[in-house]
């Protein structure tokens, strides 16, 4: 037989009437109601025979509710499941031919919404059944709340719109009326819904689920669905559903109520519901707080020093700083710009006592005068994140309301916290709200800020006070190419040895010419790196390169920069005494120890380039294979050997920079260099060059610590003159015959994010570096 057969029950089979408008009154008031009928049945005969007398009519289904409402339009029934089960005896099973029906009573609510009553019933010998255990359902639908809910500051400060879709699931009979079910259900949940401050969407779905249910039979299941319609730019809207039976809610009757005056816009208020972000309390415990620092008054690196100084001295431990950048004014934007970072400490301070003593570093001792909010100031502390607290009082917010929008907040942070690092509120990633802002997909309007840009500054501090500064654009790569020349002030150099060299008036006519090819860098050096060269005594090394430093200051002061290289700490000491700008240091410390003293006493810029071993053992100290991670967790993954190589050399000098930081050199002091020709053969040189810009984004977690190192927008020096690695490939033995191949060498690393580059031959690489300037950064 075909599938044409007459009889046979096809299930899916439906007539429907949707949203027939219908009059009726519920407990004595009238009420506008909405009728929806889907009534299954069996097309088989009117579909074969095309004959009316084998169908539902929906007109006749349709006059025939009309007719019940007129018939009964004096007759107040005591509830909409009550009004529904007549409907279903009088009209659907009475006098239609079906088993099966879904029958819904609708009512529109006042500001938008419906209140839905459905009923799902089959007919068994003229009785009505269910069609199953809680096969009926009460509903509201598309209900729209204006509620603060969310984590972002505008969503902290305006009420935004929620959109609710409740569903409950139970067994409608005809005669019972369920407390709690009737059409005051929108208004109760409108109200709670209205009143509340939560963070999460998940909390408020749970907590309006924990209100329906209250009250009613265990066997009812409720499901609430929350929109929130304006979230994502992009979308429709987002949302959640929660799903849960009395039986499967905990503390039913322990809903999260608010307090009246924690619900309000015209301050800004975080709940803390969590007792796992809550404050751990203990004598003598310390706490991890993050500071962010500003200032735009006045001499604004002493103001920041002096603050950090009296960090200290308040017992508050500076366990390390980021980098220091320059921003545009927020919110108040005619006004200075402002030199801005952040600081990790440790403290056995509260939050309140923290709070305090920052007022007081503020206010009494760097004279801070408010004039009005987010005006000028001398100086700026504020705290971001303290453990992993979630702290909201009228004085203080933790962590930071306005940090998610603030550039010169987040960027310094996330060279102080790991990738991984979640934010206490939005449990969402810092380095992710960082990729959000700086990417824009969360945009800062210009009327509250000109430029959410940073430059990254390095402070030169001057002999006789006052200070300098090197400016970077690290996050577009858009500043100019600086270049440094090297002035050797030695015989046994190994591209430019000569005794003519330790002649001041040599050596000064050298520096002429290149400031009058506009170096910006030159660098001193009165002691050859190069592998198994004799090293002069330490004496030797000073007579050599003061004469020459202070020369050169004399005649040209700030005009141009000076850097030393040397890594012996007296010589750099007594180097900055007379005008050195900068410590150029071949081995990072790694040589002389004190020289971390002098750096972080002094302040000046630290250039650190990674080797191994010494003088004498370099050569033989190449191998850069993988070794293991043990106790660090590292963020960059080593795809490649390039990548490897230089995860190994991020490794080592990280070592180092623990200790630099330990010491008291602030991150805002260093430049790295990866050291070429340091302990490198001819594969390390070239991948060095390769992966600059892997080099500059090394991260590493010391899991037992704590302690984070990043490189992120440090400045980057790269130092590839006449180095033997280029004469192996050009085939060219004699150093001063590399020019072309230093050349190359230097393109190459300012088109991979290079910011300095040091060279022998300055008058040459000044049009590689104006070329690739223009090139690679549109600068020209």
């Amino acid at each position: 037989m075909t599938a044409t057969t007459f009889g046979r029950p096809y299930s899916s089979d439906t007539v429907s009437i949707r949203n027939l408008k219908f009059k009726s009154f519920i407990r004595n008031d009238p009420k506008d109601l909405l009728i929806t009928a889907n009534l299954t049945t069996c097309f088989e005969h009117a579909g074969v025979t095309d004959d009316l007398k084998y169908s539902i009519n929906y007109a006749v289904l349709a006059r025939q509710f009309q007719g019940f409402a007129d018939t009964n339009k004096n007759r107040s029934f005591p509830s909409y499941q009550n009004l529904g089960w007549h409907l279903l005896k009088e009209v659907v099973f009475g006098v239609q031919k079906c088993t099966e029906v879904s029958l819904s009573i609708g009512q529109k609510l006042n500001g938008g919404g419906m209140l839905i009553y459905e009923l799902n019933k089959k007919n068994e010998s003229g009785q009505i059944l269910s069609q199953g255990i809680r096969n009926d359902h009460v509903k509201i639908s598309e209900l729209s709340i204006m509620t603060i809910i969310g984590v972002f500051t505008h969503e902290r400060l305006m009420k935004q719109p929620v959109v609710l879709d409740i569903d409950i699931s139970l067994d409608l009979d005809g005669q019972s009326l369920i407390t709690g079910l009737d059409e005051q259900l929108p208004n109760r949940v409108a109200k709670y819904v209205g009143s509340t401050n939560f963070k999460t969407v998940e909390a408020l779905a749970l907590n309006v689920a924990k209100l329906v249910l209250k009250g009613l039979p265990e066997d009812v299941t409720c499901s609430v669905h929350v929109t929130k319609p304006d979230a994502i730019e992009d979308a429709d809207g987002v949302g959640v559903t929660a799903c849960r039976s009395r039986d499967q809610v905990s503390n039913i009757d322990e809903m999260v109520e608010f307090d009246p005056d924690d619900v309000t816009i015209d301050r800004f208020t975080v709940p803390n519901l969590n007792s796992e972000a809550k404050l751990v309390k203990g004598k003598g415990h310390r706490h991890i707080a993050y500071l962010a620092f500003g200032s735009n008054e006045g001499d604004q690196l002493g103001n920041i020093t002096e603050a950090l100084n009296s960090l200290e001295t308040k017992g508050i431990h500076i366990v390390a700083t980021s980098s220091l950048y320059r921003s545009k004014p927020m919110y108040y934007l005619e006004q200075q710009d402002f030199f801005n970072g952040c600081v990790k400490v440790s403290t056995t301070l509260s939050p309140q006592e923290l709070l305090k003593e920052l007022k007081d570093i503020e206010y009494n001792i760097l004279k801070r005068v408010k004039q009005f909010e987010n005006g000028p100031r001398s100086i700026d502390l504020d705290i971001i994140l303290y453990d992993s607290i979630i702290l909201s009082t009228p004085d203080l917010n933790i962590p930071h309301i306005r940090m998610l929008e603030r550039s010169f907040v987040l960027l310094p942070l996330c060279e102080l916290v790991p990738p991984n690092m979640l934010h206490p509120v939005t449990a969402e990633s810092l380095h992710q709200h960082l990729d959000q802002l700086l990417g824009g997909q969360f945009s800062v309007g210009k009327e509250k800020q000109e430029s959410s840009d940073l430059m990254t500054l390095v402070p030169i501090p001057k002999v006789n006070g006052g200070v300098k500064f090197m400016e970077y654009d690290d996050l577009h790569n858009k500043s100019r190419t600086q270049l440094m020349a090297i002035l050797n002030v030695t015989p046994d150099s190994f591209s430019d040895g000569s005794k003519e060299n330790l002649v001041l008036q040599n050596c000064m006519a050298k520096v002429d010419d290149m400031v009058a090819n506009k170096v910006d860098i030159v660098d001193v050096g009165g002691c050859s790196t190069r592998p198994n060269s004799l090293q002069p005594s330490e004496d030797e090394e000073l007579a050599r390169v003061l004469p020459v430093i202070k020369a050169i200051k004399e005649k040209y002061g700030d005009r141009i920069i000076v850097s030393v290289d040397t890594y012996r700490s007296k010589v750099a000491e007594e180097s900055i005494k007379v005008g050195a700008d900068i410590i150029n240091d071949i081995s990072a410390g790694l040589f002389d120890d004190r020289m971390y003293s002098v750096v972080a006493q002094t302040g000046v810029p630290y250039i650190i380039n990674h080797t191994r071993g010494n003088i004498d053992t370099m050569t033989k100290l190449t191998d850069y294979s993988a070794t293991p991670d043990g106790k660090l967790v590292l963020f960059n993954e080593r795809r490649t050997e390039g990548e490897i190589m230089m995860s190994e050399i991020g490794k080592e000098l990280s070592t180092l920079v623990s200790k630099m930081y330990k010491s008291g050199i602030r991150r805002w002091q260093l430049i790295l260099d990866p050291g070429l020709g340091f302990a490198k053969g001819l594969r390390a040189n070239v991948a060095v060059i390769k992966n600059v810009p892997y080099f500059k984004q090394y991260k590493q977690l010391d899991k037992e610590t704590g302690e984070y190192i990043s490189f992120d927008n440090l400045p980057l020096l790269l130092g590839p003159s006449r180095k033997r690695f280029i004469g192996t490939i050009t085939g060219k033995n004699t150093a001063k015959e590399r020019v072309e191949g230093t050349g190359a060498c230097v393109a190459a690393g300012i088109g991979f994010g290079s910011d300095i580059v040091r060279v022998h031959d300055y008058k040459e690489m000044k049009d590689v570096c104006l070329m690739c300037d223009a090139i690679y950064k549109d600068i020209y």
